[in-house]
């Protein structure tokens, strides 16, 4: 990335987490000053990215935090074995449901950023291509945008504050190398970095 890794040694560092308290999100909805109204009563909350959260911090600035990259992981269906197993299927929907509700709260928190680092993979038989019950379900949630690709920076719209968030949704019926979603996530978090910081 040319200069970054200098540049990180000096004011700034990356910092991991396994969650973002509900606190936060809506903190940093405030300071944005473009929204009033909050209903603080789950302020203990937390939400959990499977993959966790990278932070983007300052060491002379504890209030800096920025958000360079949430990741979640799904696996969802299990009709394949139940099949081998002469079982009837089950209903499918169970992990996106609980994306969804994440991914809510996050669009609402980077509501007032350009951009939205947020990916989600997903495998198992429920995503496989004649699955379209569970790949609409999917299709809804990312506001209408495709599916296996990446987005970053929010798209379209009129104005400042009128514009959609699509975010990176891979999907598919065999299970995700490492090496695979390192690239997509290096890709995010880097376009993170810049966007915060160049």
């Amino acid at each position: 990335m040319g200069g970054v890794s200098n540049f990180i040694e000096g004011n700034y560092y990356f910092e991991i987490k396994k969650q973002i308290e509900i606190s936060f999100m809506i903190e940093n909805i405030r300071l944005s000053k473009i929204r009033a109204e909050f209903d603080s009563n789950f302020f203990e909350n937390k939400i959990k990215p499977d993959g966790g959260v990278l932070f983007l911090r300052k060491k002379d600035d504890e209030k800096f935090k920025k958000v360079l990259l949430i990741t979640e992981a799904k696996r969802q269906g299990t009709n394949d074995v139940r099949a081998k197993q002469g079982k009837n299927k089950q209903a499918t929907g169970n992990a996106i449901e609980r994306l969804g509700k994440n991914l809510t709260g996050i669009k609402a928190m980077l509501n007032h950023e350009k951009i939205t680092p947020f990916v989600c993979f997903g495998w198992g038989c429920d995503f496989a291509s004649d699955e379209k019950t569970v790949l609409a379900k999917l299709n809804v949630l990312n506001e209408f945008y495709y599916l296996n690709k990446t987005y970053i920076f929010k798209a379209d719209g009129d104005s400042d504050h009128n514009y959609f968030s699509p975010v990176s949704m891979y999907f598919r019926e065999e299970k995700w190398e490492v090496n695979e979603m390192f690239e997509i996530m290096k890709e995010i978090a880097e376009t993170s970095l810049r966007y915060y910081i160049f």
